[in-house]
Protein backbone atom coordinates (compact mmCIF):
# COMPACT_ATOMS: atom_id res chain seq x y z
CA UNK A 1 0.00 0.00 0.00
CA UNK A 2 2.86 2.35 0.86
CA UNK A 3 4.40 1.78 -2.60
CA UNK A 4 1.05 2.57 -4.23
CA UNK A 5 0.81 5.88 -2.34
CA UNK A 6 4.38 6.78 -3.35
CA UNK A 7 3.72 5.89 -7.00
CA UNK A 8 0.51 7.94 -6.95
CA UNK A 9 2.39 10.89 -5.43
CA UNK A 10 5.07 10.74 -8.12
CA UNK A 11 2.46 10.51 -10.89
CA UNK A 12 0.50 13.43 -9.43
CA UNK A 13 3.67 15.52 -9.12
CA UNK A 14 4.63 14.78 -12.73
CA UNK A 15 1.13 15.73 -13.88
CA UNK A 16 1.28 19.03 -12.00
CA UNK A 17 4.69 19.86 -13.52
CA UNK A 18 3.51 19.04 -17.03
CA UNK A 19 0.26 20.97 -16.71
CA UNK A 20 2.01 24.02 -15.25
CA UNK A 21 4.29 24.38 -18.23
CA UNK A 22 1.68 23.59 -20.86
CA UNK A 23 2.24 25.56 -24.06
CA UNK A 24 -0.91 27.05 -25.57
CA UNK A 25 -1.83 27.44 -29.24
CA UNK A 26 0.12 30.71 -29.33
CA UNK A 27 3.39 29.11 -28.24
CA UNK A 28 3.10 30.70 -24.79
CA UNK A 29 2.72 29.23 -21.34
CA UNK A 30 1.35 30.82 -18.19
CA UNK A 31 4.83 32.02 -17.18
CA UNK A 32 5.61 33.76 -20.47
CA UNK A 33 6.62 37.38 -19.93
CA UNK A 34 5.54 40.30 -22.08
CA UNK A 35 9.08 40.58 -23.41
CA UNK A 36 9.08 36.92 -24.47
CA UNK A 37 5.70 37.32 -26.16
CA UNK A 38 6.94 40.40 -28.03
CA UNK A 39 9.97 38.44 -29.23
CA UNK A 40 7.59 35.78 -30.57
CA UNK A 41 5.60 38.50 -32.37
CA UNK A 42 8.84 39.91 -33.76
CA UNK A 43 9.83 36.49 -35.10
CA UNK A 44 6.53 36.13 -36.96
CA UNK A 45 6.84 39.73 -38.21
CA UNK A 46 10.29 38.89 -39.59
CA UNK A 47 8.86 35.83 -41.34
CA UNK A 48 6.19 38.01 -42.97
CA UNK A 49 8.69 40.67 -44.01
CA UNK A 50 10.89 37.99 -45.56
CA UNK A 51 7.96 36.57 -47.49
CA UNK A 52 7.05 39.96 -49.00
CA UNK A 53 10.60 41.22 -49.61
CA UNK A 54 10.38 40.57 -53.36
CA UNK A 55 8.07 43.31 -54.55
CA UNK A 56 8.62 42.71 -58.28
CA UNK A 57 5.60 43.19 -60.53
CA UNK A 58 4.54 43.40 -64.16
CA UNK A 59 1.54 45.67 -63.61
CA UNK A 60 -0.53 47.35 -60.91
CA UNK A 61 -2.74 44.28 -60.58
CA UNK A 62 0.23 42.34 -59.23
CA UNK A 63 0.46 44.62 -56.18
CA UNK A 64 -1.63 43.99 -53.09
CA UNK A 65 -2.10 45.20 -49.53
CA UNK A 66 -2.56 42.99 -46.50
CA UNK A 67 -3.89 44.25 -43.18
CA UNK A 68 -2.85 42.22 -40.15
CA UNK A 69 -2.24 42.41 -36.45
CA UNK A 70 -4.82 43.60 -33.96
CA UNK A 71 -4.79 46.80 -31.99
CA UNK A 72 -6.13 46.53 -28.47
CA UNK A 73 -9.01 48.82 -29.49
CA UNK A 74 -9.66 46.74 -32.61
CA UNK A 75 -8.62 47.02 -36.20
CA UNK A 76 -5.35 46.02 -37.84
CA UNK A 77 -2.07 47.18 -36.35
CA UNK A 78 -0.22 47.32 -39.66
CA UNK A 79 -0.38 46.95 -43.42
CA UNK A 80 2.14 45.37 -45.73
CA UNK A 81 2.38 45.68 -49.48
CA UNK A 82 3.35 42.67 -51.51
CA UNK A 83 3.51 41.25 -55.00
CA UNK A 84 1.09 38.50 -55.99
CA UNK A 85 4.08 36.29 -56.83
CA UNK A 86 4.36 35.30 -53.14
CA UNK A 87 2.76 32.21 -51.65
CA UNK A 88 -0.43 34.00 -50.64
CA UNK A 89 -1.81 31.04 -48.69
CA UNK A 90 1.31 30.91 -46.52
CA UNK A 91 1.32 34.70 -46.15
CA UNK A 92 -2.31 34.61 -45.00
CA UNK A 93 -1.52 31.81 -42.54
CA UNK A 94 1.41 33.76 -41.06
CA UNK A 95 -0.59 37.00 -40.87
CA UNK A 96 -3.46 35.18 -39.13
CA UNK A 97 -0.97 33.67 -36.68
CA UNK A 98 0.46 37.13 -35.96
CA UNK A 99 -3.02 38.66 -35.55
CA UNK A 100 -4.20 35.95 -33.15
CA UNK A 101 -1.01 36.18 -31.09
CA UNK A 102 -1.12 39.98 -30.92
CA UNK A 103 -4.76 39.81 -29.80
CA UNK A 104 -3.79 37.30 -27.09
CA UNK A 105 -0.83 39.42 -25.95
CA UNK A 106 -3.06 42.50 -25.76
CA UNK A 107 -5.60 40.59 -23.68
CA UNK A 108 -3.15 38.70 -21.47
CA UNK A 109 -1.00 41.69 -20.57
CA UNK A 110 -3.73 44.35 -20.58
CA UNK A 111 -2.11 46.39 -23.34
CA UNK A 112 -3.78 49.47 -24.79
CA UNK A 113 -3.42 51.15 -28.17
CA UNK A 114 -4.02 54.55 -29.69
CA UNK A 115 -7.35 53.48 -31.27
CA UNK A 116 -6.59 55.46 -34.42
CA UNK A 117 -7.85 54.13 -37.73
CA UNK A 118 -5.06 53.56 -40.18
CA UNK A 119 -5.64 54.48 -43.81
CA UNK A 120 -5.29 51.57 -46.21
CA UNK A 121 -2.34 52.38 -48.48
CA UNK A 122 -2.88 52.42 -52.22
CA UNK A 123 -0.31 50.49 -54.23
CA UNK A 124 0.80 50.33 -57.81
CA UNK A 125 3.60 48.93 -59.93
CA UNK A 126 6.35 51.44 -60.79
CA UNK A 127 9.43 50.36 -62.73
CA UNK A 128 8.70 46.71 -61.99
CA UNK A 129 8.30 47.17 -58.24
CA UNK A 130 5.23 47.44 -55.99
CA UNK A 131 5.17 50.81 -54.23
CA UNK A 132 2.77 52.86 -52.13
CA UNK A 133 1.03 55.59 -54.10
CA UNK A 134 1.94 58.93 -52.55
CA UNK A 135 -1.03 61.31 -52.58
Amino acid sequence: MKKLVIAFGIALGAYVLISCSKIDEFGLDKNTTLEEALVRLGDIQSDIEGMVADKSCNGGGDCKVLAYGKKACGGPSTYVIYSSNVDEALLEKKSNEYTALQDEVNRRFGLISDCSIMAVPEVTCVDGKCVIVEL
